[in-house]
């Protein structure tokens, strides 16, 4: 166990989404924060209290946006993770009953699983009927190991994928076009050169993050939505099992 208290693991899960804006994730983040924000809440009732499935729930970050509407919200993940209520091993099927949740998160969690069919199978499984999958992964990205980065999806593809476990897709929702990607993709590399190899540049490194968040910002204004659509770093699925 981790000793941490529930205060420490609070601040833990909101430093993760709350980043300073020289972080060089912070607008691309942000904006996929805000997207989840403005769009997860239309599905539920507030004066209906619903049970939730957080699915590789790393830190739980996005746990307050269902904090109007949730009756219970577990959290599962691999290995030691002091946020998770069930811990579980690569490829071990969850512990939970058949039809047993309303909705089950699954955020940037699909880019780090091998076997997606178990995953994917899972989340159907323990849905009711009519529950929700609301689901977030990678269109393009750099690779990231956490602790494996495996696969990235196009937009067809995803739709594809989600739809072959009994889902109907009722919304798709891009985040961060390509033109904010290739700045972003930019800035994660001098980040990487900064603190790997250059260290004495960090001064000068923190500006620059800063005029490219602002960069990044005005590029993806004049990025059609239609294009967006398409080709983005970041995709939110939202399904409902049939």
């Amino acid at each position: 166990m981790s000793g941490l208290t529930k205060e420490q693991l609070k601040k833990q899960s909101r430093d993760f989404i709350k980043l300073p804006v020289w972080d060089t994730y912070y607008y691309s983040s942000g904006l996929l924060r805000k997207k989840m924000e403005e769009n997860i809440p239309g599905y539920f009732d507030k004066n209906k209290k619903i049970k939730i499935l957080d699915y590789g729930c790393g830190v739980r970050p996005y746990e307050y946006i269902f904090d109007d509407y949730k009756n219970e919200y577990t959290g599962v993940d691999v290995g030691d993770n002091p946020h998770a209520d069930i811990r579980i091993e690569p490829d071990e099927k969850l512990p939970l009953n058949d039809g047993e949740y309303d909705a089950v998160l699954s955020s940037q969690v699909l880019e780090h699983v091998e076997n997606v069919d178990l995953y994917l199978s899972e989340c159907s499984r323990v849905l009711k009927k009519e529950g929700l999958l609301i689901l977030s992964t990678h269109g393009t990205w750099q690779f990231h190991s956490a602790p494996v980065d495996v696969q990235r999806w196009t937009s067809y593809g995803l739709k594809k994928l989600i739809s072959k476990y009994d889902f109907d897709i009722l919304d798709f929702i891009p985040s961060l076009g390509q033109l904010a990607l290739t700045s972003q993709l930019r800035l994660t590399f001098f980040h990487s050169f900064v603190k790997e190899i250059a260290k004495p540049l960090k001064l000068i490194y923190y500006p620059l993050s800063l005029l490219y968040q602002f960069k990044m910002m005005l590029e993806d204004a004049i990025t059609p939505q239609r294009v967006k659509e398409r080709d983005s770093a970041y995709y939110i699925v939202i399904a409902k099992k049939k």
